[in-house]
């Protein structure tokens, strides 16, 4: 009976603990299937989401390829750090002028062009492949 119960026990905490990790939580989402796609690729790859400091992220300039630097329109493709780059509190800084963000990030992306094909699978600051560690 205590072996049944440990083990159910066990199940909750499971499906509670993975359901937390698809939770819908972030703003800049259009939709809850892009969310959940972006965070299992941040848990899959150990890549984590690039982004702007206020000043950086303020008014229109938000609207930019933190690439190249071009106005994106409607095309707004996530920028994610690789491992490597994004290590640490190396995260926490502006992607493009590397002051530290604190808690007001806006979250950077790459237009149609810098993000074609397999281009969106590099990182943004080195641009490697940010696949598998």
């Amino acid at each position: 009976m205590k072996q049944t119960l440990i083990f159910s026990l066990a199940l909750l905490v499971l499906f509670f603990s993975s359901s937390a990790l698809f939770a819908h939580e972030h703003e800049d989402c259009d939709h809850q299937e892009n969310c959940v796609d972006q965070k299992l690729d941040v848990w899959c790859t150990g890549s984590v989401r690039a982004m702007l400091c206020s000043s950086c992220g303020f008014g229109s300039k938000k609207d930019n390829c933190v690439i190249c630097g071009k106005w994106m329109g409607s095309t707004h493709i996530p920028a994610y750090l690789c491992s490597n780059c994004g290590f640490g509190s190396k995260k926490d800084n502006c992607i493009l002028c590397g002051r530290w963000i604190g808690g007001s990030g806006v979250p950077a992306c790459i237009c149609g062009n810098c993000g074609f094909g397999s281009k969106k699978d590099n990182c943004v600051k080195c641009g490697k492949w940010r696949g598998g560690n």
